[in-house]
């Protein structure tokens, strides 16, 4: 069986995925990444699953800490979204240059996020580029309830395929 490249890739990339920095650790070892392959994967309890790439320091903060904070990027903000490509930490009362607050667990709120979960890990599937994360919410927020979230197929980016 042959199978088309360009076909798998182009129907990867019509999967919706929501987009998202989120960020683990504490203090000056907090690292927070833009993440783009997260959903709901349970209602009780309340899961959330995402993949990180294996080898990225949001990955081994997570690893490290066991939990995370998923801050949802506004539907409007690619700027936000764009600047957390390169891992961003804390300076002052900013988190990769954006105002943000610091999470009982560790990780970041971003301010202008719509809304936000605090998250325990629970299991990591070591497969593959990516691992797989399984996190517990314990902990959610609202900050802009009108606002919308951003949708990676929305943004003319594309990762995956």
């Amino acid at each position: 069986m042959c199978f088309s490249l360009e076909a798998k890739k182009h129907t990867l990339r019509l999967l919706h995925h929501n987009v998202a920095i989120v960020s683990s650790g504490k203090d000056k070892d907090a690292v927070g990444a833009t993440v783009t392959w997260f959903t709901q994967s349970s209602f009780e309890p309340p899961l959330v699953t995402m993949a990180v790439k294996a080898d990225s320091r949001l990955y081994a903060a997570i690893h490290a800490n066991r939990n995370l904070i998923i801050s949802l990027v506004n539907k409007s903000d690619k700027g936000l979204a764009g600047a957390f490509f390169i891992p961003g930490t804390w300076d002052g009362n900013t988190f990769g240059g954006f105002p943000a607050i610091v999470h009982a667990l560790g990780g970041a709120i971003i301010n202008t996020s719509p809304a936000w979960l605090a998250c325990e890990v629970k299991t990591i599937v070591e497969e593959g580029d990516h691992h797989i994360i399984i996190s517990e919410i314990v902990d959610s927020g609202i900050n802009q309830e009108e606002q919308l979230a951003m949708c990676l197929s929305e943004t003319g980016w594309h990762y995956g395929g």
